[in-house]
């Protein structure tokens, strides 16, 4: 009789900041939106509380906001995970980086941090805003992680496997801008296991995170502009090729994209990006889609509060056709 190693636990850090982009439903913050009468962020916390790998899970956001939708909703902050509320700072990368600092002795205050023994410590970067995300799904990204190669793993769901949830037969469904590669269109499902410490130039996220808005075309060229001299000019036919092909696709130009898709090649891409951000990148399969369905609009948010039942449903049968990829329990 033999046991399987288990995989390691990871504090997991849920962003619920609160600014601009967060209040693009009804001009209210996408985490206390309601689904059935639950706010969308406690669907997430419920999905972390259920995962065997997650160890603590940090919330950052609007502390005292916060607090109150716990309470009021009645989620145990110290049962069966551990849940610490952090007040927020300026943006995303902020909202990060302090965060994590929190899962460190004294916070982080640690003689050369970058060389200490915690310099691998990595962290789950989790999403406010899927309430389909499950504790499923997110045990398998976990799994699928190799950090000894690697130290950001993204997650990465087909456009074939997102296709149950578009329009269809007069029905309201959703459909997302992609990543166009050369093997295959993916759509980045917003779960991030990163080591914070081994991602050397974490100050690029920063400067460049006001460009985030990238279906703009006065965003598209600063940011392009931001990396020249990061990495091999020739390589930027990545960047520039991404963008074609989201233009084209919108435009239902298919042949024109699926030529332009032959400049990125996802290896060449992740090398790229690796180098750029001085760490080692990845972007791995993975066959759930409930975080990469993501509340984005006003007609996204009513679409999932109208098919929410029915695609909670379909993820269900999703998790049993595809098994976690490790058993905790004894094999004869």
């Amino acid at each position: 009789m033999s046991r399987v190693q288990a995989p390691s636990k990871f504090d997991a850090i849920l962003v619920a900041g609160e600014g601009e982009s967060s209040y693009k439903i009804y001009n209210q913050h996408k985490s206390f939106l309601k689904i059935n009468g639950k706010c969308i962020v406690n669907y997430v916390i419920e999905a972390l509380q259920k995962v065997e790998s997650v160890r603590t899970i940090y919330i950052v956001g609007l502390k005292e906001k916060l607090l109150k939708t716990l309470k009021e909703e009645k989620i145990d902050l110290n049962f069966p995970k551990p849940i610490v509320v952090v007040e927020q700072k300026s943006n995303l990368y902020e909202n990060i980086w302090h965060t994590f600092l929190k899962t460190l002795p004294n916070e982080g205050d640690i003689p050369d941090l970058e060389r200490s023994e915690f310099s691998d410590r990595a962290v789950l970067i989790v999403p406010c805003d899927s309430p389909l995300i499950t504790s499923h799904e997110v045990e398998y990204f976990i799994q699928k992680c190799d950090l000894e190669k690697h130290d950001h793993v993204l997650g990465l769901v087909t456009d074939k496997t997102l296709s149950y949830f578009y329009p269809r037969d007069n029905v309201p469904g959703i459909k997302m801008a992609y990543l166009y590669l050369k093997e295959n269109v993916f759509r980045i499902n917003n779960l991030h296991l990163v080591k914070p410490l081994k991602m050397l130039n974490r100050k690029y996220i920063k400067e460049m995170y006001q460009y985030r808005y990238q279906r703009n075309i006065k965003n598209i060229i600063p940011f392009a502009l931001k990396l020249i001299g990061k990495d091999n000019p020739v390589r930027f036919r990545y960047y520039f090729g991404l963008q074609f092909c989201l233009l084209f696709s919108r435009y239902g130009m298919e042949r024109l994209v699926k030529f332009i898709r032959s400049w990125t090649p996802k290896l060449e891409l992740e090398q790229c990006v690796s180098k750029i951000m001085g760490t080692r990148l990845s972007g791995i399969e993975v066959p759930f889609p409930g975080a990469a369905l993501d509340i984005d609009n006003d007609r996204d948010y009513e679409t999932i509060k109208l098919r929410f039942n029915e695609w909670q449903d379909y993820l269900s049968q999703l998790e049993r056709d595809n098994p976690l990829p490790f058993r905790s329990e004894s094999i004869v």
